[in-house]
């Protein structure tokens, strides 16, 4: 009979006591809301928190368990502190590896060459990390955190953010990780919504109360008066990352307070195709297209640009440290920098106390962020975002990482920013998650944009 791997006895995690073995080979999940104490547990497992409530007993050596929160590495894009716009800068960094050598890829080892085919074209493996997509950026750092030396590996949501397909095709990798390689998978779940079939299940219950704060959505902030009618208007290019070609014959128009779902596979281009309206993407200067009604690169800076757009996007959630206190980042939103760039006015001052009551942030405003749950870390985004009150929205996958409350309120509260001028584009591939009053869709499939309202 197989030895347990890791006992535990009333372990505590969150609000809830557990008793429980992790066994050898087994693909296990851990399902709560956000601030049940999924990570906390995790960081029990291998021996980051070492006062805990509760006995913990191991089989195998703690050094040989690895957690993965899937977020860049420090070296994953070697100029992180630099603006998010260098991410897509592949002329100037010459030394970027590729998925190939970021991932010391070996084609004559079975495990790596199993699991990198289950997931990913093979053709990728020559392609420059920063010419991902944000679903093949998920996958390569998945791959990342399952070629460590392990015997256990934690992977924290590790499906966020990836459409039916490749999730499902992430759900066969790991199986095959436990059952014909003889490793042990534990997943940190806010939920099971693929009803995917697991070995062992812990369930841990509501988070622990958070003091008095209940933020209230409400009605969010008039959208400003924008002086101009076109958003976007495109025809006929070609949009490129590095030399794949994502979408042909692109022609596309976004007036002014419409409402537009973005919607395509993972690796089709959704992302790039929305970094040309956020002036994130240096081939715009490759294409003609009509930008806030002015010719793309007709004198306009990417400051005035962004100052019209608020982004949220899991994708940039990784440039910002670990260090970095809550109340900067939320700041920065108002210079579309990683950091607030200069004094802070007294009216934003006054709109960033009422946007941290209003989502009940003022308990961690000084907390550093890697400390927040996955949950917090994106209610902090959406906050960085909104802070500005832009006329313009792009919201790329907005609720990841959401428990069911969680989804709830902050739905609510930016279906409350959604008045008759503010333009909305949003990726989704979940129904439920789109917001109100969209109209138009916009779908890519087969290298083309598809338009239907």
């Amino acid at each position: 009979m197989a030895t347990a791997l890791i006992k535990f006895d009333q372990l505590r995690a969150g609000s809830t006591v557990i008793s429980s073995e992790i066994m050898p080979g087994e693909l296990a999940a851990v399902i709560g809301p956000n601030r049940s104490g999924k990570t906390t547990l995790a960081g029990i497992l291998r021996g980051e928190i070492r006062k805990f409530q509760g006995r913990l007993e191991y089989g195998i050596d703690p050094q040989l368990i690895a957690y993965s929160s899937h977020s860049a590495e420090d070296n994953f894009f070697h100029y992180a502190d630099f603006y998010y716009q260098q991410r897509y800068n592949t002329f100037d960094p010459a030394d970027v590896p590729t998925v190939e050598k970021y991932l010391h890829y070996n084609e004559n080892n079975t495990y790596m060459r199993e699991l990198f085919g289950t997931v990913l074209h093979k053709h990728l493996l020559g392609t420059k990390i920063i010419e991902l997509s944000s679903g093949e950026t998920r996958k390569v750092l998945l791959l990342k955190s399952l070629f460590k030396d392990a015997e256990i590996h934690i992977l924290d949501n590790p499906l966020s953010g990836l459409d039916a397909t490749s999730a499902a095709s992430v759900m066969k990798m790991l199986q095959m990780v436990t059952r014909r390689h003889g490793k042990t998978v534990i997943l940190l779940m806010t939920d099971n919504q693929l009803n995917a079939r697991f070995d062992h299940v812990i369930h841990l219950g509501a988070p622990e109360p958070a003091g008095n704060v209940t933020p209230a959505p409400g009605r969010g902030r008039s959208t400003p008066a924008a002086q101009f009618q076109v958003v976007l208007q495109i025809e006929k290019e070609t949009l490129r990352a590095g030399k794949r070609i994502l979408i042909r014959n692109l022609s596309w128009r976004i007036m002014k307070g419409e409402k537009w779902l973005l919607a395509g596979a993972n690796g089709s281009g959704k992302t790039t195709l929305l970094s040309l309206l956020s002036a994130d993407n240096p081939i715009a200067y490759g294409c003609k297209f009509i930008l806030f009604d002015r010719p793309r690169g007709s004198g306009e800076s990417i400051w005035d640009i962004k100052a019209k757009v608020g982004l949220v996007s899991s994708e940039i959630q990784l440039y910002f440290q670990g260090s970095r206190l809550v109340r900067d980042i939320i700041l920065s939103g108002f210079s579309d920098t990683m950091m607030l760039n200069r004094r802070l006015q007294d009216n934003e001052a006054d709109e960033y106390r009422k946007l941290v009551a209003q989502l009940g942030l003022g308990r961690i405003e000084n907390e550093p962020f890697g400390r927040l749950s996955s949950g917090e870390k994106k209610t902090v985004m959406i906050a960085r975002a909104v802070v500005k009150n832009p006329p313009v929205l792009i919201l790329d996958e907005p609720f990841q990482d959401l428990d069911n409350n969680a989804f709830k309120f902050l739905h609510a509260f930016l279906a409350g920013y959604l008045d008759e001028n503010r333009t909305l584009i949003q990726i989704t591939h979940h129904k439920r998650e789109m917001l109100p009053g969209i109209n138009h869709i916009a779908r890519i499939e087969d290298e083309t944009l598809r338009i239907s309202c």
